[in-house]
């Protein structure tokens, strides 16, 4: 069985303005600066509609344990890759990945930026499948966890890139 992501956030801002901001080039360097994650661009694609493939480079967040470690690529980096459809209806849909090379470890979902009150919303579903005999029921939780707390992180690099 795999860990489930769910997560929302409010985001002060329209769609569009959320969507460049996550989308954009400034977003990893942003990232970087703010986490000290290490993001970089490894490629950005603008496609038909304004939909955009953005793939970032990043160290994996701090506070692995220990047991999962050897299971981690040496360079403990993982590459993620958003890939954003063009606007339907005043909402933006993407996919994400998050590739971690050589390792157990399967994180992907969905994404969407939607009007909410006076700003919109930023909703990240997903799963992380962790496949370890024995432990990979715990490792699933903790991936779960280390990926919520690094998107309520985002969301604040975010914020401060759009208010």
């Amino acid at each position: 069985m795999a860990g489930k992501i769910d997560v929302r956030y409010q985001i002060p801002v329209d769609v569009e303005t959320a969507y460049a901001a996550l989308s954009g080039e400034q977003w990893a360097p942003a990232k970087a600066a703010a986490l000290n994650d290490g993001s970089v661009v490894v490629s950005r694609e603008v496609r038909e509609g304004g939909a955009v493939t953005l793939v970032v480079s990043r160290k994996l967040p701090d506070g692995v344990p220990g047991f999962l470690t050897k299971f981690l690529p040496a360079d403990g980096r993982v590459i993620q890759t958003d890939t954003w459809e063009p606007a339907v209806d005043g909402v933006r849909k993407g996919t994400w990945v998050a590739d971690t090379p050589g390792s157990p470890a399967k994180v992907h979902g969905t994404m969407r930026l939607e009007p909410a009150g006076s700003g919109c919303a930023y909703v990240v579903e997903g799963t992380a499948k962790v496949s370890i005999p024995l432990v990979g029921g715990k490792a699933e939780s903790l991936v779960v966890q280390m990926t919520q707390k690094l998107t309520a992180k985002e969301m604040d690099v975010l914020r401060t890139l759009v208010t």
